[in-house]
């Protein structure tokens, strides 16, 4: 190893001219050593400057010259912040709901008078009750998916079949497709046709319909949509059937993304259930526990769908008779002997009949008080309920007496019966209508928002799953990447072959397998007990080994259909490409490979998954520093070799990080090559500088080329990352943020960044309950800190002892990336006991009012507001993938390639829980605590930008990103999809570019997939097509991509295509609503979602 190191004392022995010559030799060392160490030196302004690079025609030009960024008129009068028209807005009634509650720790909820319902007939409304029985079934908590079925759901379905048709007036509603296909692959034909007659006849209604139930705090609405086309597809051609009502009842809070999607698929009305019981009660008050659930951006009410609150805390019969819940366990007659239970229900006989039915009926008039129309929806089930054929006739027969009863008594002017949603929502609307000809400012009112945080009781607030398990969402997260891509690259690779003439049917089969189950396990993974890492540890393995199961599978999609394309079809077999980064085993986090280069070259193929242009830098690891980069034509590719650490102040000696430029075309696949080279050739190569502070040695390999700084074990000044548009200084001993300097305006932002962790008083998967008095200080070690500097970026590493490592990533090319600041924690908390760790940053920013906003589902941006008479873990919110405060001046964005919980405690404020260990359960029904935390890594871009002119919207409910951020937050979810091979064949020079001009920045694809019968056969091509809202006040620097015409063709995604048809259809392509020609132009207003089925 080389070190620096001290000259010996000369002897006193030596002769005069001796001396002068070690004398002079020793200037001459540290003349040498001040040039290759200095912040001044000659190598900083030859090498970070760029200036050999800069005259490089492929070194990068400043990208947002050849592109046109005017702004979209429409979406800049979305700017006037016209917000929707909705009486109701979640933002202020969390603001004014008061969290009173009853002695046994359940929330106040609105009650009728003591005399409620009056005897008196003349003074009651006629009462409607649609009863609807209902078994809710997870796919995976306590059980496997697997056990569950064999255990239970498989019996629920097949007693369904029997009992409706022994009972033709009882009725039953299903949510969860992917338990309904797997007892649908056992059914023998005459059963299945059963099953269709009982949907025809109105018994049994499918509703939601999507692969699973899902969470909708964590989820990103792309992963969403996947599950919700899956789910649908399935049921219209094995059933035959295009859900109407949406059925969401234990999810711990609701997004107000989900209301767009459902009505986007064709959906009219929805159910759910875990909304904040307090804030239910601010609703109840008002009767407006129904209503028009509306987008904050839509003034035109096009996205409006009808939602019903269910009143009380759970969807049990214990809760949905009525508020009294101990006569509402006199209505569950399930009675299983030597089974536990809570039921207090006797058989119904004449003897008893008319008490019970008064106790119902009181229950009944009581629960109709909180709505509007004296029309109540009665859910009668719960968690996999109905598995025992008994408990049919049991619930049938006793109600089918009370019903009989209650019908009877013209008195009471009440009509109960068995119903499905379907005529739930029939019997409400009806009366809605008939009530507006009367009062027509008096029907169901406008709501928009979202119902976060959820807390059912005692004040026990379920925001600690937003970050339970970040290992698994991280996994979910790179997998949707994974299915996005490989889609893609399927459609192009079908197109392509169908162009050519030639023969996919066999890839197509194999491909469609693959991606069903990837996509199926993903979507699986969605389960609100699943992504939020609330089900038992062995549980969660069999979703860890689904998952990683997926991702080897669309890896095998990627590398064959990169290969079809690069070869233009010739070489379709043996499978010469690998991807560069694998996933070893389900609870590891991925690997790179390391490229052999001492024996062969490698050929790397870069695909890009965007419909833009993307410049970007890509890093790759190597067994020798000595590397040259060439791109298709032959040509050197400058780069920058970075040194891997053996461990804190030891540089690998067989390990380095090559990084360089590249440009890829939309869609595109660009190859480039890496070669060991013979000599160090440094107009082309360029080694990084290394400096390390708070040690005093660094060890470098003798025969390794890195300009070495000297160890400064006590740093005194500030340590500085700084481009051509920001300079961060950072504290040199704890190696913490602390200011921003914006280059072009000279103005300093405060931003203070830190870690620590929150101990807890009781948390569990579900519920986050730290002391609010006790942030533990967790590290207490002086981190070392290792500063890497180079002409394509420069890096602060900082390194703990424990639990955590992590960088900042300043980038010097004029790309998107020099824009932001690129922050990776590495976090190991397995050491801890009972904390919940979280990266907080303080900064300037007078965000006033203590309000910030949160992303929902990747969508969307909220406002949200700390209340300072909450407990912390009431003011946590979801954060999907972004999060940002803002003044009048400047807005500070985190964007995240994971979910997590963050909040905004004081202002100026945002901090993020990155990790929770937890020894505790929480009494939510998982029964364990949370202690199977693994290695963990976390990615965030923080962007700082300055307003063009003040902020006039600073009280809008919502925001609007810049486009900036949303072009950054593209690279994030969408990461360039690398791929090598040691072959070396001319066939893979030329790069694949199959889209003819690039979609505007604002445009993403949700999907490009293609579609497939249940045989695998080709069903055409699904479109998705999203125009992201953008902020118009933010300069767009860096962009590369137009945003100057809102309208464009699908030709210009599809020219080079043979397309025979397209339809605008609905989201999941169950309704269709018109052809289009591939050569007009379409239309997608802001924030709209447009989705397009395509045949070839």
């Amino acid at each position: 190893m080389s070190r620096i190191h001290i000259l010996p004392l000369m002897s006193s022995r030596m002769k005069f001219w001796q001396r002068l010559i070690i004398l002079c030799g020793s200037a001459f060392f540290t003349l040498f050593v001040y040039l290759m160490v200095s912040e001044e030196s000659t190598w900083e302004d030859a090498h970070i400057k760029k200036a050999r690079l800069v005259q490089s025609r492929l070194w990068p030009k400043k990208p947002n010259e050849s592109f046109v960024l005017h702004k979209n008129q429409e979406m800049c009068n979305l700017q006037s912040w016209e917000q929707s028209q909705s009486r109701i807005s979640t933002f202020d009634v969390y603001q004014r709901t008061e969290f009173n509650m009853n002695s046994d720790g359940s929330y106040e909820m609105a009650t009728p008078p003591p005399d409620y319902p009056n005897n008196s007939e003349n003074e009651l409304d006629h009462l409607d009750v649609i009863i609807v029985p209902h078994s809710h079934n997870d796919p995976g908590w306590l059980k496997t998916v697997e056990e569950y079925y064999v255990d239970q759901t498989k019996h629920i379905l097949t007693n369904m079949v029997n009992k409706l048709f022994e009972h033709p007036n009882m009725t039953f509603i299903w949510t969860e497709t992917v338990f309904f296909s797997m007892w649908w692959n056992e059914l023998d034909d005459d059963v299945k046709v059963h099953v269709r007659r009982l949907i025809r006849r109105g018994q049994l209604e499918i509703v939601l319909g999507g692969w699973v139930m899902p969470d909708e705090a964590t989820t990103h609405y792309v992963s969403v949509i996947d599950q919700l086309l899956e789910g649908h597809q399935w049921l219209w051609e094995n059933l035959g059937v295009k859900p109407k009502n949406s059925w969401s009842i234990d999810p711990f809070g609701y997004s107000g993304t989900m209301p767009y999607i459902w009505k986007k698929a064709g959906m009219e009305n929805m159910v759910i259930q875990r909304v904040h019981q307090a804030v239910k009660n601010t609703l109840a008050e008002t009767k407006s526990l129904e209503f028009w659930w509306r987008q904050m951006w839509d003034a035109k009410g096009s996205s409006d769908i009808l939602c019903h609150v269910m009143p009380y805390m759970l969807y049990n019969i214990k809760f949905t008779c009525g508020p009294n819940r101990f006569h509402c366990l006199l209505f569950d007659f399930r009675h299983i002997t030597n089974e536990a239970s809570e039921s207090r229900a006797k058989s119904i006989n004449v003897n008893n009949i008319e008490q019970l039915a008064t106790y119902l009926y009181e229950q009944y008039r009581k629960k109709s008080y909180l709505y509007k129309y004296n029309t109540i929806l009665v859910p009668l089930g719960d968690d996999f309920r109905y598995d025992m054929e008994i408990e049919w006739d049991q619930q049938y027969i006793n109600y089918q007496r009370l019903m009989d009863y209650m019908n009877n008594r013209k008195d009471w002017k009440i009509n109960v019966r068995f119903g499905t949603l379907k005529d739930y929502f029939k019997v409400a609307n009806k009366k809605n209508k008939k009530n507006i000809l009367k009062h027509p400012n008096n029907g169901f009112p406008v709501l928009s928002g979202d119902f976060f945080p959820y807390s059912d009781q005692e004040n026990a607030y379920w925001t600690g799953y937003y970050t339970t398990r970040p290992f698994d969402k991280t996994f979910s997260r790179d997998l949707q990447a994974n299915i996005q891509a490989a889609d893609i690259l399927n459609t192009l690779a079908y197109a392509h072959l169908k162009k050519w003439g030639m023969n996919y049917r066999e890839q197509f089969f194999q491909f469609s397998t693959l991606l069903l189950k990837a996509r199926r396990a993903l979507g699986l993974f969605l389960h609100h007990d699943a992504i939020t890492g609330t089900a038992k540890e062995f549980v969660v393995v069999d979703y860890e080994q689904k998952l990683a199961e997926a991702y080897n599978n669309t890896q095998i999609i990627m590398k064959t259909a990169i290969q079809i394309l690069a070869s233009s079809g010739k070489l379709m077999t043996p499978l010469v490409f690998r991807p560069e980064t694998i996933r070893p085993a389900h609870n590891e986090e991925p690997q790179k490979k390391v490229f052999k280069l001492v024996n062969t070259n490698v050929r790397v193929m870069l695909f890009n998954p965007l419909p833009q242009y993307r410049q970007e830098v890509v890093q790759f690891l190597v067994d020798s520093s000595m590397v040259i980069v060439k791109n298709e034509k032959f040509q050197i590719v400058p780069c920058q070799v970075n040194p891997i650490w053996q461990d804190q102040t030891t540089v690998s000696p067989s390990v380095f990080e090559v990084t360089f430029v590249v440009t890829l075309p939309p869609f595109g696949i660009v190859p480039f090559m890496l070669f060991k080279a013979e000599h160090l050739d440094l107009n082309n190569v360029f080694p990084s500088r290394i400096s390390i502070y708070n040690r005093d040695e660094l060890n470098v390999p003798k025969n390794v080329k890195f300009y070495i700084q000297r160890p400064e074990p006590k740093p005194v000044q500030p340590i500085v990352l700084e481009n051509e548009h920001m300079r961060i200084e950072f504290d040199a001993t704890k190696g913490m943020m602390t200011s921003v300097l914006d280059i072009e305006t000279g103005n300093k932002t405060d931003i203070s960044m830190e870690y620590f962790a929150y101990k807890s008083q009781g948390s569990g998967a579900y519920i986050f309950y730290p002391s609010p008095t006790d942030n533990t200080k967790v590290i207490y070690d002086i981190p070392v800190i290792r500063k890497i500097s180079g002409p394509i970026y420069s890096k602060l590493e900082v390194a703990f002892n424990h639990y955590l490592k992590y960088s900042v990533t300043l980038y010097h090319v004029p790309t998107l990336q020099a824009q932001g600041i690129h922050i990776e924690n590495h976090v190991d908390i397995r050491p801890l006991k009972d904390r919940e760790f979280v990266m907080r940053f303080k900064t300037s920013i007078d965000n006033r009012d203590g309000s910030y906003f949160t992303d929902q589902n990747g969508f969307q941006l909220i406002r949200r507001k700390t209340n300072p008479n909450l407990r912390i873990e009431a003011n946590y919110y979801p954060m999907t993938s972004m999060a940002m405060l803002e003044d009048r001046a400047q807005r500070f964005s985190i964007l995240s390639a994971q979910s997590h919980g963050v909040a905004g405690l004081e202002n100026g404020w945002l901090e993020v829980m990155l990790d929770r260990q937890l020894t505790y359960d929480d009494h939510r029904g998982l029964g364990e605590p949370v202690e199977d935390n693994k290695p963990v890594t976390s990615n965030f871009v923080l962007l700082l930008e300055n307003r063009r002119g003040p902020n006039k919207h600073q009280n809008s409910h919502y925001a609007l990103p810049s486009l900036l951020s949303v072009a950054t937050n593209d690279f994030l979810q969408q990461p360039v999809v690398k791929y090598y091979s040691t072959i070396d064949s001319d066939i893979f020079h030329k790069t694949v570019s199959p889209v003819s001009l690039p979609l505007p920045c604002d445009i993403s694809v949700v999907t490009f997939r293609s579609l497939a019968t249940a045989n695998f056969v080709h069903n055409g091509t699904s479109l998705i097509l999203h125009r992201r809202g953008y902020d118009c006040d933010f300069p767009d620097v860096g962009l590369q991509c137009s945003v100057d015409n809102q309208q464009f063709s699908l030709q210009t995604l599809l020219k080079k295509f043979p397309i025979s048809s397209i339809r605008e259809t609905t989201l999941t392509h169950l309704y269709e609503k018109r052809k289009i020609d591939a050569k007009n132009t379409i239309e997608i207003p802001p924030m709209e979602i447009a989705a397009y089925h395509i045949n070839w």
